[in-house]
């Protein structure tokens, strides 16, 4: 969308992450079909051409949209959840600290690169696809872990831990389709209630 602003010159990764966030932004409102280059250009504020200097291909940005949302995950919950010893707190520390990702990185107008991990793979070339499933399987697996450990523990109801990792992380992932940053819960209390809610199905 443009306007009558004066464009502020930004750096080479700036600009990169500007692109990035827009056309996650645009992905996730429209699908990723429904989103040209074109229109992200103009909702940057830079020719189509200027995109393409950046980002080489349509499919190349959404593996690279992908790709820099599951390096926001690694270095914000991933890695120090591994450094958690108890996995109780592991687990807690995973699913509230991946809903403040989520909800830090949410606006009235749309989400971060995070908030499409899950969906618009369709898009992706197959050998992307299948980058991005490892690394993604690599998440799970640690949450499925940290669940067995507490079931090791006793301190699990009698469920399926891989049914258990997946739910948790659908209803993570789902925060990013209600919450607002202007409604009556802030990040840090939406975050504590998914906490809630997940610990209270699970632990006995």
């Amino acid at each position: 969308m443009k306007n009558g602003k004066k464009q502020i010159r930004l750096s080479g990764s700036e600009r990169t992450d500007q692109i990035y966030s827009v056309a996650a932004q645009m992905i996730c409102e429209r699908g990723f079909d429904a989103t040209s280059m074109s229109d992200i250009a103009e909702a940057v504020g830079i020719t189509k051409a200027g995109v393409y200097h950046f980002i080489p291909s349509k499919k190349e940005l959404l593996f690279a949209i992908m790709s820099y949302g599951m390096d926001t995950l690694e270095a914000a919950v991933i890695k120090p959840a591994k450094e958690v010893a108890d996995a109780e707190q592991r687990l807690r520390f995973i699913i509230t600290n991946h809903a403040m990702l989520i909800a830090r990185s949410s606006t009235d107008e749309g989400h971060s690169p995070v908030t499409i991990l899950v969906e618009e793979e369709l898009g992706l070339s197959p050998a992307h696809r299948r980058k991005l499933r490892q690394r993604k399987r690599l998440y799970v697996d640690l949450i499925r872990s940290t669940l067995e450990e507490m079931n090791a523990e006793g301190k699990l109801k009698a469920v399926d831990v891989t049914a258990a990792a997946f739910s948790l992380l659908g209803m993570i992932m789902w925060l990013a389709r209600w919450f607002r940053p202007d409604g009556e819960l802030s990040r840090e209390q939406v975050a504590e209630e998914l906490c809630k809610i997940a610990l209270g199905g699970l632990l006995k």
